[in-house]
């Protein structure tokens, strides 16, 4: 039995997994976040005062899952253009192109996060600006203990959060 596929049944497939890829994608990139790496492993704990905060935003200069995923919708959907064969193909490349940067863009709004730049002045002196996401909000003159660990560095309220 051969079954067979039009390009706008391939579309939808492909746009739902787009959006399930990107949902997974998602992090908070916080305080309370650690990745399967990160189990098990030893970090190493600083202690300081928060200085100051400021808001940031956190976002990927970058998405290659938007790339690809955008590229093939608008190949598949460019193809659909003109009566030819030459004519499908320029489609096909064009719409491949012109999907790929907007699946980029898509998948860069989709990963924006929200978060804090801490300026922390460590125990031994040493000052440092720490980002983190927005899931820990830690006030000006906060005593916090700084983790280096296998997810980079995090700052919580001295005695947790």
């Amino acid at each position: 039995m051969i079954t067979e596929f039009s390009p706008r049944k391939v579309a939808v497939g492909a746009f739902a997994a787009l959006t399930l890829a990107l949902a997974g994608c998602a992090n908070s990139y916080g305080a309370g976040t650690a990745t399967p790496g990160a189990v098990g492993q030893a970090s190493t704990v600083y202690h300081g005062t928060v200085t100051s905060v400021r808001a940031v935003t956190i976002q990927s200069d970058r998405s290659l899952i938007g790339t690809a995923t955008g590229a093939v919708l608008g190949g598949l959907a460019g193809s659909e253009l003109g009566g030819g064969d030459k004519a499908q193909t320029a489609g096909a490349i064009g719409g491949a192109v012109i999907g790929g940067i907007a699946g980029n863009e898509a998948g860069k709004a989709v990963g924006k996060k929200q978060g804090y730049a801490y300026i922390v002045r460590f125990s031994t002196g040493d000052v440092k600006e720490i980002i983190q996401g927005a899931d820990v909000y830690i006030a000006p003159g906060t005593p916090v203990d700084i983790i280096a660990g296998a997810d980079g560095w995090k700052l919580v309220p001295a005695g947790g959060y």
